[in-house]
């Protein structure tokens, strides 16, 4: 495959983190490339990029975009990184999408496949770039990669086992529609053979459930109800028994993957503790980029609730989660935040808790949440949407959250 590269007129789109491995790995193999970076919307790029042979996608720039369509009518190659990487690795792959919960699910799986004593390799955004690892897998190793629709979309090839979580309406400033948005994610099984494997959330509508030629098991949550566990809220009984599933199929032992459950903590993150001070809770979820995930924070916490909530205006629905609110009896106060302020605060109408807003910093944020905490009360960081508002990024928030936090 790398030697269909040498001597073409490559294009590698954006120094974003899912390319920069890329480059480096490029330099290393003696292939010649552009960068073509720093556009600030998909038009500029109409026509730039019709005279390369072979364009690497960053996952920023939409594959329906005006440029990468009318570059694919001209001849040209469009291809990503993590195409090639599909195409370049020597072990099978063990690939996890879904709208939440991926994250988690493909870390946990490594962690119970490294204590089963296998060579593990976790790639996405919870693990390394692929590219910094390639040259090292071998085939008797297990791979397991973090996959987002915007990688997907565009994939020709299906890991040997894909692992597919509930998938609900996100990412609609990138993808035109909910039906665009799942369908984005099909190429996970989609090109699967008779010896391949997918284990699917029952939920999946059934168009999405029977493509592919794989092997079809549905993850019971249920299944699992019982094992011990740091992770916090009953959602997380669908991460667990995907991953208590994959690591079944791949022959690990039950008191194996049992103690890598019971040892297993959250993410950075993602519904994480990050301290109690003066007896108040204090628990990071800023990686909730919609209202599904914010739903399952709210009903895992029992104790009286101060929750921080809002963020960039990603065009979401925020009618299920006013719902949530409003009939959430420990629910005592709202500190909402961002862009979506005014959609919030219509769907939370009637809210018997206080509400503030305005603030424009994590210690406004965090001053407005603790003068309303007593000793006993849980504040919740769940913001339900994006974030590039106020911040820099998801992991921007979260950090800032944790930093303030750890100095009260």
């Amino acid at each position: 495959m790398l030697e269909n590269l040498q001597h073409k007129k490559i294009a590698i789109l954006g120094m974003g983190v899912n390319n920069l491995k890329l480059m480096e790995y490029f330099k290393a193999k003696g292939i010649g490339f552009e960068v073509i970076e720093a556009w600030k919307s998909p038009e500029e790029l109409v026509g730039k990029l019709d005279n390369y042979d072979v364009i690497f996608r960053t996952p920023g720039l939409p594959y329906l975009s005006g440029a990468v369509q009318q570059a694919l009518k001209k001849g040209v190659e469009i291809t990503s990184q993590t195409k090639l990487f599909f195409q370049l690795c020597p072990a099978p792959i063990i690939g996890v999408t879904g709208t939440k919960g991926k994250g988690t699910t493909a870390s946990l799986i490594a962690r119970i496949l490294e204590a089963s004593g296998r060579k593990t390799w976790l790639a996405g955004n919870i693990g390394r770039d692929p590219f910094e690892f390639l040259d090292s897998i071998r085939s008797s190793d297990s791979v397991i990669m973090e996959l987002s629709s915007f990688q997907l979309q565009d994939l020709h090839q299906s890991p040997h086992i894909a692992v597919v979580l509930n998938i609900t309406s996100d990412h609609l400033t990138h993808h035109k529609s909910v039906d665009e948005y799942i369908r984005a994610k099909l190429s996970i099984i989609e090109h699967q053979q008779p010896d391949d494997l997918a284990v699917m959330d029952s939920r999946l509508p059934d168009w999405f459930k029977t493509a592919g030629s794989g092997k079809k098991i549905f993850f019971d949550p249920q299944t699992v109800s019982d094992y011990q566990t740091q992770l916090i809220g009953k959602h997380y009984l669908e991460n667990i028994a995907a991953a208590v599933d994959v690591s079944k199929l791949l022959g690990v032992d039950d008191a194996t993957i049992k103690k890598a459950v019971a040892e297993f903590e959250a993410l950075p993150h993602r519904l994480k503790v990050v301290r109690e001070a003066e007896a108040i809770t204090y628990i990071d979820d800023a990686y909730s980029t919609n209202v599904e995930p914010t739903i399952a924070a709210i009903d895992a916490i029992k104790t009286p609730l101060i929750l921080i909530t809002g963020g960039y205006d990603k065009h979401l629905e925020f009618s299920l989660l006013g719902k949530k609110i409003l009939s959430a009896t420990n629910l005592k106060a709202l500190v909402v935040i961002g862009q979506v302020t005014d959609k919030i605060l219509a769907a939370t109408a009637g809210f018997k808790g206080k509400i503030m807003t305005g603030a424009r910093s994590m210690p406004e944020i965090l001053t407005q949440a603790t003068s309303v905490a007593e000793a006993g009360d849980t504040i919740l960081f769940s913001p339900a949407t994006s974030s590039f508002d106020l911040f820099r990024n998801e992991t921007d928030r979260g950090d800032q959250f944790v930093n303030v936090v750890n100095q009260l």
